[in-house]
């Protein structure tokens, strides 16, 4: 018999290849250092890509590449209000109806915010911080208006009516109607309730 060489007991205990040795994140942070490199917030997801408002207050349809799919994913979730770095496409020419495209190059974290804040002095954080969707209605001072519905019977009508009568005045007595035959079951005091 020959000898097992593709496995066997001995030969699963190797690392994993598609693991990455880093599983608690990223220590180094990757900032633009070329030309063509943007920094820019997600606004918008679609098929196999995302719009993009970039710094230089330029929007792009951002091609996600295969880097940040499939096995790649679990650290790089893409959603709106996600900070990117995206490589601009300047080789390619663009009609004038037509959105330019750019390649997505780093996907950012919350924590990586705001090392990249502290890092890179000559970016202007407030464009993408006012484009970043997640916070539109705190920028903006909109609120969500409060619908007040309330479902009730009659029977609930008259409680609320006979506690709103008892609140005004207090020391009196009043006349409480019964849930059945609407008889007068008792004065009752408010207070003692």
């Amino acid at each position: 018999m020959g000898k097992n060489l593709f496995g066997g007991k001995n030969g699963k205990r190797g690392p994993n290849s598609n693991s990455n040795s880093n599983i608690n994140g990223r220590n180094k942070l990757r900032v633009a250092e070329e030309d063509g490199e943007e920094y820019a917030i997600v606004t918008k997801m679609v098929g196999n890509g995302c719009f993009v408002h970039c710094a230089d207050n330029i929007k792009r349809l951002c091609i996600i590449r295969g880097k940040f799919q499939g096995k790649g994913k679990s650290m790089n979730i893409i959603s709106n209000g996600t900070w990117v770095l995206v490589g601009r496409r300047d080789w390619e020419s663009v009609n004038k109806t037509a959105m330019p495209k750019c390649d997505l190059l780093e996907v950012y974290s919350h924590v990586d915010k705001e090392r990249l804040k502290t890092s890179t002095v000559d970016t202007n954080w407030a464009i993408l911080a006012d484009n970043d969707v997640t916070n539109m209605d705190k920028i903006s001072g909109a609120t969500t208006p409060v619908v007040d519905i309330h479902f009730r019977n009659e029977k609930e009508e008259e409680y609320l009516k006979t506690m709103e009568m008892a609140l005004k005045t207090p020391n009196e007595k009043i006349d409480v109607v019964g849930l059945e035959n609407n008889a007068i079951v008792d004065k009752v005091y408010v207070e003692d309730i």
